[in-house]
């Protein structure tokens, strides 16, 4: 009897302290060292996940084969280290099963991994989206009609107690919200939801989303333009999940939204999640000037230009862009006064921002529209 005791406990010690099976392995999420287990054939998580998938899985089983078909599965990174809250958190649902949840999933959250793609994307315009729509008549006068509209792109002030919205600021899918914990943002505006994906990200139709708008048009733009008419010569050749994407390896023959706004242009340069990085004017401005540091900005973009184009051809397209924006200046200067009513005043600008954006994206511009408003 006293040999098959000592025998059980060599083979627990054995077990217990041999190296991981080949169905697992450990991984570091933020200062966590974490076991990943196999929960199917494409996901494995940690033991908090895998909790929390004993209810979703069937409560929620679209929301969990999303997931379980993305990178993050893959590597371990589920609804526990996306979720998890601190205690306390008056604005997270404390005590959920043992844990602290929060339904907001912010781009600081995001940033715990993805520190530099995080650190680009706060000082981008898509992160201070917000702040362009804030001081709206509408935001106060209608917020019922502010929250459909202008918030869908936008977004707003996420206000949340113990995991529940508070008002009516949720859900909100606006890429420049502002979050319970301050940050502003959300990932999945691009990435989508919990499929974390890197080819919807970089698919134009997740831009024409909002950017198919009258006012901005960029999208449509594009698509009349000769770079968005033949963009399928390279989308059906190009792998658009791979990690890295780069014009001089990839055989991505007209450019796109990520192309342009995005990704690395040489195998000298970096990708980058601020889109503003290269844009040279503040076409969205009643009276558009230039960008801080525009003159650096401009040269970042025209390396990708350079890709297909010679220096004369792009210098002057920029002559021919700057002017038509000095032209639209102008005409505020001649239409605009102190007393101008403020809704006259933003139709005008968004009159002004389409046809700037369809100038500059190289795409039809309805000359009648913009000699009518010129009078």
């Amino acid at each position: 009897m006293k040999t098959i005791k000592i025998l059980s406990l060599v083979f627990s010690l054995i077990i217990t302290t041999s190296p991981l099976s080949a169905q697992q392995k450990a991984i570091t999420i933020g200062t966590e060292t974490k076991i990943l287990k196999p929960y199917s054939a494409f996901a494995v998580t940690t033991d908090e996940t895998a909790r929390c998938l004993n209810c979703h899985a069937t409560k929620m089983p679209k929301l969990v084969e999303n997931w379980e078909h993305s990178a993050h599965a893959k590597n371990g990174v589920g609804c526990y280290e996306c979720h998890k809250a601190e205690k306390g958190d008056q604005t997270a649902k404390q005590g959920h099963f043992s844990f602290n949840v929060q339904l907001v999933v912010s781009p600081a959250r995001c940033g715990s991994c993805h520190q530099e793609q995080y650190q680009e994307f706060a000082i981008s315009s898509h992160a201070t989206a917000f702040d362009t729509i804030k001081y709206l008549p509408m935001r106060k006068d209608n917020p019922a009609l502010f929250e459909t509209s202008c918030v869908t792109c936008h977004g707003n002030i996420v206000k949340m107690k113990k995991g529940k919205a508070a008002d009516n600021s949720w859900p909100n899918n606006g890429i420049g919200r502002i979050n319970p914990d301050g940050s502003k943002g959300n990932c999945a505006s691009c990435h989508g939801y919990h499929t974390d994906s890197l080819a919807i990200a970089r698919d134009p139709s997740t831009c024409a989303k909002c950017h198919k708008t009258d006012f901005s048009p960029a999208f449509q733009a594009w698509s009349m333009s000769a770079h968005g008419s033949t963009n399928n010569r390279s989308s059906e050749e190009v792998d658009f999940t791979k990690k890295h994407l780069n014009l001089s390896d990839d055989a991505i023959l007209k450019p796109n939204c990520q192309v342009c706004h995005v990704q690395a242009s040489t195998k000298k340069t970096q990708a980058t999640h601020n889109i503003s990085s290269r844009l040279s004017w503040k076409l969205s401005k009643l009276k558009a000037d230039h960008t801080d540091d525009w003159g650096s900005k401009r040269l970042e973009m025209q390396k990708t230009c350079r890709n297909c184009h010679a220096s004369t051809q792009i210098d002057q397209y920029y002559r021919k862009l700057d002017a038509a924006v000095v032209a639209t200046n102008h005409i505020v200067d001649k239409k605009i006064a102190s007393d101008t009513p403020i809704w006259e005043k933003i139709n005008l600008q968004n009159s002004l921002l389409a046809f700037r954006v369809s100038v500059a994206m190289l795409g039809t511009v309805n000359p009648l529209k913009i000699e009518e408003l010129s009078h």
